[in-house]
């Protein structure tokens, strides 16, 4: 998924392709990398997560020591609306429970949170990108009036690549 983001294959197997959570895993790494924040500090990029403790780990393996845009990228796990402080991008996997993800969508569309969930009605709820398997391979729809809202810039590569 390098600077030409693509759909990636979302099985694990002896084939060489990845598993779903490290798809994830990169799509969030590359993601960032086609995002503006409006006063992002100059030396970190906060990920927050609200997902399963086994792709908190992937995520942060896969971002340790890497910069974007001249920053580190810092993973931070989300219990609730309080860690979301600071945060510039929030993850909500399929099991995030739904009043808690509402809470947290709510105070992130203040912010200029960028958000991308799993769950078929996140970007209904405010969600900004929408992340989903479909003939294995990971897919993508944004909502770019939402995106709009919280003061982000996505560049055209990536809204022309989303669903």
């Amino acid at each position: 998924m390098g600077q030409g983001l693509r759909a990636v294959d979302a099985q694990d197997g002896a084939d060489g392709r990845i598993g779903v959570a490290e798809a994830k895993a990169a799509f969030l790494y590359n993601v960032v990398k086609f995002v503006q924040w409006p006063g992002l500090p100059p030396n970190r990029l906060v990920i927050g997560v609200l997902a399963r403790e086994s792709f908190r780990r992937t995520l942060q393996g896969l971002v340790d020591r890497k910069i974007v845009s001249g920053r580190s990228i810092v993973v931070r796990e989300i219990r609730g609306e309080g860690d979301a402080q600071g945060c510039h991008v929030i993850f909500f996997d399929d099991a995030s429970e739904p009043a808690r993800r509402g809470a947290i969508l709510r105070h992130a569309a203040e912010g200029g949170v960028l958000t991308v969930g799993e769950t078929t009605m996140f970007l209904a709820e405010g969600g900004h990108i929408r992340l989903y398997v479909e003939t294995d391979r990971l897919r993508f729809q944004i909502d770019p009036g939402g995106v709009a809202l919280a003061g982000l810039k996505v560049s055209a590569q990536l809204l022309s690549l989303a669903r």
